[in-house]
């Protein structure tokens, strides 16, 4: 089988897909062809496709959504059936005060998208990876961490993240953070959409362009 192009939607008013799909960042793009995956439990996805959903299709599809929900773990149709079942990831409860950002700003808007589905700490499902100084840094959903801090949940769902190389590229980025005095969740920036593309995402881009011209 070809691997499939795969593409994840970011934005929030597609509408190829629910609302409540996007809001979770869970709408994808293979080969073109609209793929949903909505989360109903900490460890549960409902999966629908604009075509018949095979077992090899969805093996690779899940693998690409894991990459941002690394927690879930099982996939359901919308009849409730199951449809592939992965090992279950070991999670612990952590003070967001102990989580390390490794972004230094949050989009506004995302953080009002996935305001309403944050409730207590098992809302908030995190992957994060160890620093040398046993520090644990936070990989992904700083969007939520910002919102849950704000709403008053001081705690998270962790899971140590798989991706080792995604673990060692995020380094780089929370010596930044901390070098602004980014010690923590409340200590990141609210922005609004035009400011987190142009000082965030502008300031990715420019990291990644001298990794590129240093090779």
């Amino acid at each position: 089988m070809t691997a499939m192009d795969i593409e994840r939607i970011d934005g929030y008013d597609d509408p190829r897909f629910p609302r409540e799909v996007l809001n979770q960042h869970g709408a994808f793009l293979a080969d073109g062809v609209p793929w949903a995956f909505r989360v109903v439990s900490d460890r549960g996805a409902v999966v629908t496709a604009a075509r018949p959903i095979t077992p090899e299709a969805l093996a690779e599809m899940a693998e690409d959504f894991r990459f941002y929900a690394g927690h879930i773990t099982d996939f359901y149709d919308e009849s409730g059936d199951l449809l592939l079942s992965l090992p279950p990831v070991e999670r612990w409860e952590a003070d967001l005060d102990s989580l390390q950002p490794s972004q230094f700003s949050v989009d506004a808007d995302k953080c009002a998208a996935v305001d309403g589905f944050l409730h207590t700490a098992a809302d908030l499902v995190i992957p994060v990876t160890e620093g040398a100084d046993g520090a644990l840094i936070s990989m992904d959903g700083h969007s939520r961490l910002y919102a849950a801090w704000r709403k008053g949940i001081r705690s998270a769902m962790v899971f140590r993240t798989p991706n080792t190389e995604a673990a060692q590229t995020i380094l780089p980025f929370v010596e930044e953070a901390r070098r602004r005095g980014i010690f923590h969740v409340r200590d990141m920036a609210l922005l609004s959409h035009e400011e987190q593309e142009e000082k965030w995402d502008g300031w990715c881009d420019a990291w990644f362009a001298r990794q590129a011209e240093g090779k």
